[in-house]
């Protein structure tokens, strides 16, 4: 994967994970149901994250990173810059 198109993945699922997830999921024409059943999670909680009434805890943006085919680089280069922006903020 080209590393600014990377670098732009990651980029949003640090500041717009709904966003993120709403994108997924219309490019592979998912409905909420659909999108739960990957995550193992209710229609309606993905709703609100995609919405931003919700935001879930870092286990479960793995778990929905991993349901969204990401791969384990990207997975860790996602979390090397929560931990990053995370020391910034302290």
């Amino acid at each position: 994967m080209c590393d600014v198109k990377r670098e732009e993945k990651i980029k949003q699922a640090i500041e717009d994970f709904g966003g993120l997830i709403r994108d997924f999921r219309t490019r592979n024409f998912l409905s909420f149901s659909e999108m739960a059943d990957l995550c193992e999670c209710s229609p309606s909680y993905i709703f609100r994250i995609q919405n931003g009434k919700r935001n879930p805890e870092i286990d479960f943006r793995i778990k929905i990173l991993m349901a969204m085919d990401w791969s384990t680089e990207d997975i860790y280069l996602f979390l090397d810059e929560v931990i990053s922006r995370g020391k910034k903020n302290n």
